[in-house]
């Protein structure tokens, strides 16, 4: 008797879990400035939420496409912010041309010039 009530259970909370997981499981993109209010709001010991913000690739200095070291580069949110990301993932950055569209997922950290500590970067 046991057996059977465990299996209809499971039966029964296995599609509710998956739908569930399937919901609210997704990062839901922010805009910088949401990011970034998200980011003071946690405390020093505990890290940044992360966060995924949709935007373009864009070239601050014209001179070149991407500034700094390899993983440097700047992006403008859908409310037309534009803000810093240093990319650390292991994968390589996509291909990127002056208004690509990407998403950038990670940390955002305050400071002089407030960035995004990205962990991945894909084309959209």
């Amino acid at each position: 008797m046991l057996k059977r009530i465990i299996i209809i259970a499971l039966i029964v909370l296995l599609p509710f879990i998956f739908w569930y997981a399937t919901q609210f499981g997704a990062l839901q993109s922010v805009p910088f400035a949401t990011a970034m209010k998200m980011s003071e709001q946690a405390s020093d010991v505990e890290q940044a939420q992360k966060v995924k913000i949709d935007g373009m690739f864009t070239v601050k200095d014209k001179g070149h496409d991407h500034e700094g070291h390899e993983g440097d580069f700047h992006a403008k949110d859908i409310q037309g912010t534009i803000f810093k990301v240093e990319y650390t993932g292991k994968d390589p950055l996509p291909e990127m041309k002056e208004g690509s569209e990407i998403s950038v997922f990670g940390h955002v950290h305050g400071g002089d010039e407030p960035y995004v500590h990205a962990s991945q970067v894909i084309l959209r």
